[in-house]
């Protein structure tokens, strides 16, 4: 299953020097090239080569390397919206990366085991970090490079969402049925969620947490709406959505979709929620008005994300196992075409521009990037970007990891 294929290790000795080459062409990148701008670039997390790559939107052209360390198998790469610093979970060797875009330096935090996810928050000044293997979430001062506190109570602390008003952070548990949610102000574990059946968290009773990995398929993220008033937490044991209600943090609603759910993606408009079920490899698409499942499409083997296009008119959902992508055009809702990619290209996550018209998709097989056109569904390839690319973040794009 898709959340199972996350802790594969990397061999140190090739690790060790693919890293030492990242930072030599890193330095020589930095010796010839003028700074970039932030938000003109995609940043593209290489697990392998432990290093970001960072390609220009207007020529999609590579124009840097950054290193994240020895070791690190970053897992995903995002940047503050003022765009001064990169942030990258390294998780192998269980620290961040702090990576001021202005000057280039490179601060490492360490943190407890696994980190994976994070959500910064609107003022920039803080990330929520998940320690998969430590069940805790890091607090990190961006701005200070240090860990200000770690918050314990949670089971493989997966997705993440920051309130807008910032007062609030939920942590969907990979290893549970819950949503916890940390208080920004006393940065203590406030509340648990529980978004399982009641025959699935009966069944939980029973099941030996120090073995969760094996038999738990729990909540993979909390989807916020566009205005974050509802959060849709997809529940991969329950196969069935669950929408909460952010100002009263209760699940007002249950909603019945496909065989072990992956995650909700939000459409722009804020409409529609599309759900990828790698169980039985359908498409299920939400009306959020109702809470409503209005259609059901073929799906492919490991779905890994859903990208929307041209203001949410047509949405494409990632197949990784069968290295394909499905268009469906949410507006008559039908499929309109698949996309099969060159054979194990293993596509992974990807990004969408601001404004709705590429699509920069990561590929671990191929180490490429795809660049879609939104209008014509044509794609080409930036080869070469780094070994096992995972995840790809634009500033101001639609953006995720998994």
């Amino acid at each position: 299953m898709l959340q199972r294929l996350r802790f594969r290790k990397i061999n140190p000795l090739i690790a060790s020097m693919v890293t030492a080459f990242c930072i030599f062409t890193s330095m020589g990148y930095a010796e010839k090239k003028e700074g970039f701008d932030p938000k003109a670039v995609v940043f593209v997390t290489n697990r392998d080569s432990s290093d970001v790559t960072v390609i220009d939107m207007k020529t999609d052209t590579i124009i840097e390397r950054i290193a994240c360390g020895d070791f690190g198998n970053p897992h995903m790469t995002e940047a503050t919206e003022d765009g001064r610093y990169l942030l990258a979970t390294c998780t192998q060797g269980n620290y961040a990366s702090i990576i001021d875009l202005h000057t280039k330096e490179i601060t490492k935090v360490r943190l407890d085991t696994m980190p994976e996810h994070f959500c910064i928050s609107a003022k920039n000044e803080y990330a929520y970090i998940g320690n998969m293997g430590g069940g805790s979430v890091s607090v990190l001062d961006i701005k200070n490079k240090r860990e200000i506190k770690n918050i314990p109570g949670f089971f493989e602390p997966h997705g993440f969402e920051c309130s807008t008003d910032g007062a609030k952070v939920y942590v969907s548990n990979m290893g549970a049925h819950e949503v916890g949610i940390i208080d920004t102000k006393t940065l203590k574990l406030v509340k648990r969620i529980q978004v399982g059946s009641a025959d699935v968290l009966a069944m939980v009773n029973r099941i030996d947490m120090n073995n969760k990995l094996s038999e738990v398929v729990g909540a993979a993220n909390p989807t916020f709406t566009p205005d974050g008033k509802y959060a849709y937490v997809a529940d991969g044991d329950s196969n069935q959505v669950a929408v909460i209600d952010t100002t009263i943090d209760e699940v007002i609603t249950t909603i019945p979709v496909g065989d072990e759910p992956w995650r909700a993606y939000a459409s722009p408009d804020g409409t529609k929620m599309v759900v990828p079920n790698n169980g039985d490899q359908t498409i299920s698409v939400i009306d959020v008005k109702s809470n409503k499942v209005i259609a059901t499409f073929p799906g492919d083997e490991d779905m890994t994300g859903v990208n929307f296009v041209n203001g949410g008119k047509k949405a494409y959902v990632i197949s990784r196992g069968d290295s394909a992508l499905r268009v469906i055009n949410l507006e008559k809702f039908k499929e309109i075409k698949r996309i099969k990619l060159p054979e194990d290209s293993k596509p992974e996550t990807a990004s969408t521009t601001a404004d709705g018209k590429k699509v920069y998709l990561s590929a671990s097989g191929r180490n490429c990037v795809y660049v879609f056109d939104a209008d014509t569904d044509r794609y080409k390839e930036i080869p070469n970007v780094g070994y096992s690319p995972w995840a790809v973040s634009i500033i101001g794009g639609q953006n995720y990891c998994h």
